[in-house]
């Protein structure tokens, strides 16, 4: 994350130096002919590249206070980006320095939010012209409109990042089991053609909703190898709202297991909060991953996170092995391993956990002596310590 002088000076390099105005017909007449024109390719001015300045700004204010325009731009908008254009909208003017570029870069793009930079403080406006046309929309059914657009674009981005692939009439199956107002396959793909209109992290591909960095190579080698592993298995649906926290590419959930494991290496390793909480980050998403045990090892050394014991390494082991079984994998339709392995009904009587596939098994015996690079590395590589777990 940018720190405040970063954030800044980045809202300082995108802001017109000078006093604010809320007249969207002087904001415009009064831009450079480079940010006019930047402005004429966003709404595809036809023959922008013959119209002079003043042309170029009347054209403009047409296209911006087009209420289907701007609606359709509004639409586009993400829940981020919504939340602080809302914002904006109520006041005459906000003073921020410090407020995300992300967040209103697109309003920026659109000349729907203004930036000014005086007297050392940034100020962010919407035009006057812009809300009175916002209000119109706000006093018809566009509200409904936008709520359903956001709720699919939701469900479309939860559903990629959860199972990293899934066809569109299965998302649309499990959308109509949570919501009253239904939707058919073909109005999804019509959500998601609108919605490509943005950069997204996700696409369609070979006739599945995927997340993008699924598909990084030329021959699709992990998006094979997903649908090769989900062949023939049910998909576990969690709760509506629980799903849509999975819109925010970010989120995952915070077992038990994962919370045992960082109270663990606070007590034991390393009581830098900010460090434990990173780590714990890339150790769930190692397990999501199915990466095997010495890449998740090898995350405590670039941290600079020493273990004085074998038994330390092995009690970070079973802890790892605990929250991986527990970890909801796509390879597993959503399912944890624990969860898959009963309902193939593999598990024997009594409790098994499920073995990951990077053996993090460890002997039981309690061993307090400090590890020796030439000792058997406790993951069960079968290599010494200093060729495994302690490069």
């Amino acid at each position: 994350m940018l720190d405040n002088k970063a954030l800044e000076a980045t809202n300082i390099q995108h802001a017109i130096i000078g006093d604010a105005m809320s007249s969207l017909p002087d904001i415009l007449h009064n831009l450079t002919k480079t940010r006019l024109a930047a402005l004429a390719s966003v709404y595809k001015v036809p023959g922008r590249s013959k119209m002079k300045k003043g042309e170029l700004a009347d054209k403009l204010l047409e296209c911006i206070t087009d209420k289907e325009v701007l609606k359709s731009t509004l639409l586009m908008a993400r829940a981020e980006e919504w939340k602080l254009f809302k914002s904006f909208v109520e006041e005459a003017v906000v003073q921020d320095n410090y407020v995300p570029y992300g967040y209103y870069a697109y309003w920026l793009d659109h000349g729907l939010v203004i930036s000014y930079f005086s007297d050392s403080k940034l100020y962010l406006l919407v035009p006057d012209e812009v809300k009175s046309v916002y209000a119109e929309l706000e006093a018809s059914s566009f509200r409904s409109v936008l709520d359903r657009y956001q709720l699919v674009f939701r469900y479309i981005s939860a559903a990629a990042n959860f199972y990293g692939a899934i066809k569109p009439d299965k998302l649309v199956e499990i959308f109509n089991e949570q919501n009253e107002e239904e939707i058919t396959v073909q109005e999804l793909t019509s959500f998601y053609e609108q919605f490509s209109g943005r950069d997204q992290l996700f696409r369609m591909y070979r006739g599945y909703l995927i997340v993008e960095d699924l598909v990084y190579s030329d021959d699709a080698a992990e998006f094979k190898r997903l649908l090769k592993s989900m062949k023939g298995k049910s998909y576990y649906v969690p709760e509506k709202d629980e799903l849509l926290k999975y819109s925010n590419g970010l989120y995952y959930e915070m077992t038990p297991q994962l919370t045992a494991l960082r109270s663990y290496i606070i007590k034991e390793l390393c009581q830098d909060a900010d460090i434990v909480d990173d780590l714990i980050d890339v150790i769930q998403l190692d397990c999501s991953l199915e990466s095997p045990i010495q890449e998740i090892m090898h995350e405590f050394k670039i941290r600079k996170i020493e273990f004085d014991s074998l038994e330390q390494v092995q009690m970070v082991t079973y802890l790892v092995t605990e929250a991986y079984n527990h970890t909801r994998l796509a390879s597993n339709g959503g399912y944890t391993p624990l969860e898959r392995r009963a309902i193939s009904k593999e598990l024997e009587s009594g409790y098994r956990p499920a073995v990951p596939p990077f053996r993090a098994q460890v002997k039981n015996q309690v061993i307090s002596k400090k590890i020796g690079r030439n000792d058997p590395c406790p993951c069960g590589s079968g290599l010494k310590y200093k060729k495994c777990c302690g490069k």
